[in-house]
């Protein structure tokens, strides 16, 4: 037999030795993990959590042993399809990138562990040093490359998460909520810097076009403080309906909001008032119900 085909054979009694091992080893990766509530490595996870966690890591164990007989672009969409689905199965726990990094560092230490105890009892397979060094190769690239593609895929969940909680909270900030089929309602609440005047002028006016509003009643009362900077951007965006045909009208201006108007000499006279939201909504509810029995 020649050098090479003995390595192969080698490499393939590793193989099984590692395939069949799989469940032992998953026990004694587990001795190994902290208790942190929330975690899917945790030994007191919920036992559905635990089943699923240590049937996913036998198989990691059996796709690192198979990266042995693989050429590396093999063995790196192999590694890809599997770090894909776990990465998503991670990320919906409490399982933090921290965890997982140092998770597969005690993988890595158990891993070595099972092929140091492989070369102990095979002796009658007279494993050679060069053997050994190739499957130090072929393992540690796998499981770097398990790490790379692990992280960028958690990351990247993590990242399309917070965008999504993002946008859902910029919509949010700037609600434009439809009291008939023409008159909408944009309550405003809270302190406005300018990232959220800009984005209140955008989503407003993107929202009462898609919406084919012909009136918006735009609700203060939420607001404590107005300044120049709000009330130009107040005025902005009441200038940007009209263009769209959109009528404005303010409402809720607090006692406190207007005498800092005044002082600051911001002038309101040009732009529509009411001093009650409850007024104003009813009387735009009668007006369209006496619109459709016209």
């Amino acid at each position: 037999m020649t050098k090479g085909a003995s390595m192969d054979t080698h490499s393939s009694h590793l193989y099984e030795y590692l395939v069949d091992h799989a469940k032992e080893f998953t026990e004694d990766w587990l001795k190994l993990q902290d208790i942190k509530t929330g975690s899917h490595y945790s030994p007191d996870s919920a036992p559905e959590v635990l089943n699923k966690v240590k049937e996913q890591n036998s198989n990691y164990v059996k796709i690192i042993a198979q990266c042995l007989l693989l050429s590396s672009e093999e063995s790196k969409e192999l590694i890809y399809n599997w770090t894909k689905e776990t990465a998503t199965d991670r990320s919906k726990s409490t399982t933090t990138l921290d965890e997982v990094v140092r998770n597969g560092g005690v993988f890595r230490r158990v891993y070595w562990t099972y092929v140091e105890k492989f070369t102990e009892e095979k002796t009658d397979l007279n494993i050679q040093l060069k053997e050994v060094f190739e499957w130090e190769r072929k393992i540690n690239f796998a499981l770097d490359y398990v790490l790379e593609t692990f992280t960028s895929r958690f990351l990247s969940i993590l990242m399309n998460r917070l965008q999504a909680q993002s946008t859902l909270i910029k919509e949010l900030s700037a609600p434009v909520i439809p009291l008939t089929s023409e008159v909408g309602l944009l309550p405003i609440i809270g302190d406005i810097d300018t990232d959220r005047a800009r984005l209140i002028v955008e989503t407003t006016l993107q929202q009462s076009a898609d919406s084919h509003l012909s009136m918006l009643i735009i609700d203060l009362s939420g607001v404590i403080l107005v300044d120049t900077m709000v009330a130009q951007q107040i005025f902005r965006l009441i200038d940007a309906l009209n263009l769209l045909g959109v009528k404005s009208v303010i409402t809720g201006i607090r006692p406190e909001v207007a005498q800092t108007a005044i002082h600051l000499g911001l002038d309101f006279s040009q732009i529509q008032t009411e001093n009650s939201l409850e007024r104003i909504i009813a009387r735009v509810i009668q007006e369209n119900t006496v619109t459709m029995h016209v």
